[in-house]
């Protein structure tokens, strides 16, 4: 398993890239009024918007499972506030009797910060995971209160306390079978649910969204997506998108990332700056995706430096 490749460095150009966008003007902190789906037999999702952190949204743009047992919800992913992060727990409380487990799929905030509002319940993550957030989680915070304003209020980081372990997890009857991949980030968790064959893929999959790649790797996260077609699976629900029982998310995110590699591949070949590379724009059947062009440009400003070395490298080795 490899580590995080992310730097303090990095982070901070993370949200350097995030300047670049246009930030609305401020605005009064709201209710997210989420609205839990049920799309499976005790599997619940709240379904994030395909957008970009702003301050319209207030950073509700992840996907959140819910598994009822018999302990309680089992809450995978807690969303990217406080906040978000209070609301999904009193479904929890007022509908399933409760949180028996929170699970963190990877580090990316708007995955985790709600756990601020779990602080009484038991919460796991991969170990890399768990090491990323408590070393950037002061970063991220900083760049989502420059981002969301008030709808921060509240929000600590509060990273998982305790490492998953691959293999099935029982708890509250329900079976449960966690592994950890990697490609999106260095450690992304995936759980599948026994009863119904519901896959919870956190951001290995996306659907009519642009995925996110400032710490992808392509060839771990491609081999990843050939592990998920060959998992047995009735319904899935993707890190960003809508809930689906076929393969729309594996084709769409493959494709995507097959062929925005060789976008960014082909104009480092072809001498091309990271301005120009970025005025380019994304690969045109994608240009129109939920997040689009933002995540592109996101992605050019962080990787291009990958792209460029692969395409020309330094003579001698110097």
């Amino acid at each position: 398993m490899t580590t995080t490749r992310m730097s303090r460095r990095q982070v901070l150009g993370a949200a350097a890239a995030a300047a670049l966008l246009p930030v609305p003007a401020m605005a009064q902190a709201r209710r997210y009024d989420l609205a839990p789906t049920q799309v499976a037999d005790g599997v619940w999702m709240i379904e994030g918007l395909r957008e970009v952190f702003t301050r319209q949204n207030g950073g509700a743009m992840v996907n959140v499972a819910l598994l009822q047992t018999l302990a309680g919800a089992v809450v995978i992913d807690t969303g990217s506030t406080a906040a978000m992060g209070a609301e999904i727990r009193a479904f929890a409380d007022q509908r399933m009797g409760g949180v028996a487990l929170v699970i963190n799929t990877h580090h990316h905030p708007d995955h985790w910060f709600g756990n601020a509002a779990f602080g009484d319940s038991p919460s796991i993550a991969p170990a890399p995971t768990i090491a990323a957030c408590t070393q950037f989680g002061t970063d991220f915070a900083a760049s989502l209160y420059a981002i969301l304003g008030t709808w921060m209020s509240g929000t600590k980081p509060q990273p998982a306390r305790d490492a998953t372990q691959d293999g099935p997890l029982v708890i509250g009857g329900r079976s449960l079978h966690l592994t950890q991949l990697q490609g999106h980030t260095a450690a992304d968790l995936i759980v599948s649910d026994a009863a119904t064959g519901t896959l919870i893929a956190g951001d290995l999959l996306f659907l009519d969204r642009a995925p996110s790649l400032p710490d992808a790797d392509y060839t771990a996260w491609l081999a990843a997506l050939d592990q998920l077609q060959a998992l047995p699976v009735s319904g899935t629900i993707p890190g960003h998108g809508r809930y689906h029982r076929d393969d729309a998310a594996l084709v769409q995110t493959r494709a995507y990332l097959q062929q925005t590699r060789a976008r960014l591949d082909l104009a480092a070949r072809s001498g091309l700056t990271r301005i120009e590379a970025m005025s380019a724009g994304p690969v045109p059947e994608y240009a129109r995706l939920g997040a689009n062009p933002e995540e592109y440009l996101r992605s050019v400003v962080r990787r291009w430096d990958d792209h460029e070395s692969a395409a020309l490298p330094l003579v001698g080795g110097l």
